[in-house]
């Protein structure tokens, strides 16, 4: 027992709001934890471990595995393959300048970094090599065919939810549910007014995660503490931007990777600026 569609990332391209969503579909089930990790980084532990996640099946359609880990991961695709090699792979991609800025906002959140961003893509090799989109999904392609691989942009995502969905329920032959939290916002960028609060969150959150309490993790995120918290703990800025020079550094680095993607997916991406 185990799923049969995975979300493979990646970072900061909606894939929180996908597995929100999706929570809510009858005929899908996800585990308590989002991000289960483990043909990335819990390999290790068996295929036994990673199957108890989903004994709460209990005969629905669909079961699957949100990790956004898993597309850079140079060992994910083959470990899938070795185990579920019929399985589905949903990939959401975004504008790589944004997913870097996103993701790197996210580290200074966190205290990851300290860094100036341009220092920072310099020094973080995990900063560029994510958005290497084509690099990664070549990977898979060497196991799965490409009738069971979705690529979705978040652009289309933020352009049209009901859409957007609309192709993940088809590829993964659900009914159409939409539900008003497809209209919601989740695990945006907010500048903490206390650090010491935001990693006690944090904190708190891993420790749940350690101790396998994912069911206790879960009913404090539906009960809203930890979205309380950080509500309370947040600064309200003007919206920043990447600077122009790393932005146009960022689009020189991906142009042959991007350019091999537009011909993989059929389309023009030049909307990502």
């Amino acid at each position: 027992m185990g799923p049969n569609f995975l979300c493979i990332g990646t970072y900061r391209a909606g894939t929180t709001w996908l597995y929100r969503v999706l929570k809510e579909h009858p005929d899908i089930f996800l585990p308590d934890e989002k991000e289960l990790m483990f043909f990335s980084h819990h390999y290790d532990k068996g295929v036994g471990w990673y199957e108890k996640f989903f004994e709460s099946r209990h005969g629905r359609k669909c079961a699957g595995d949100i990790s956004p880990t898993y597309l850079s991961s140079p060992q994910a695709a083959g470990h899938i393959y070795r185990h579920f090699p019929d399985i589905k792979l949903i990939v959401s991609l975004r504008n790589p300048p944004d997913q870097v800025y996103s993701l790197y906002k996210l580290w200074l959140t966190r205290s990851y970094t300290d860094k100036n961003i341009s220092i920072a893509i310099e020094e973080e090799k995990e900063f560029l090599d994510n958005i290497l989109y084509w690099r990664h999904l070549s990977r898979y392609l060497e196991f799965f065919d490409r009738e069971n691989i979705l690529v979705l942009f978040f652009e289309d995502l933020k352009e049209d939810p009901k859409a957007y969905l609309k192709q993940v329920y088809g590829f993964l032959g659900v009914e159409e549910r939409y539900p008003e939290s497809i209209y919601e916002k989740y695990n945006q960028y907010r500048k903490p007014r206390n650090m010491i609060v935001e990693n006690i969150i944090t904190g708190t959150g891993d420790l749940l995660r350690r101790l396998r309490l994912l069911k206790f993790k879960s009913l404090l995120n539906n009960m809203g503490v930890s979205e309380w918290i950080k509500k309370f703990n947040t600064k309200r800025e003007k919206k920043d931007e990447m600077p122009k020079e790393v932005r146009s550094r960022i689009n020189e680095y991906i142009k042959d990777d991007k350019r091999r993607l537009e011909e993989f997916v059929g389309r023009d991406l030049s909307f990502w600026r």
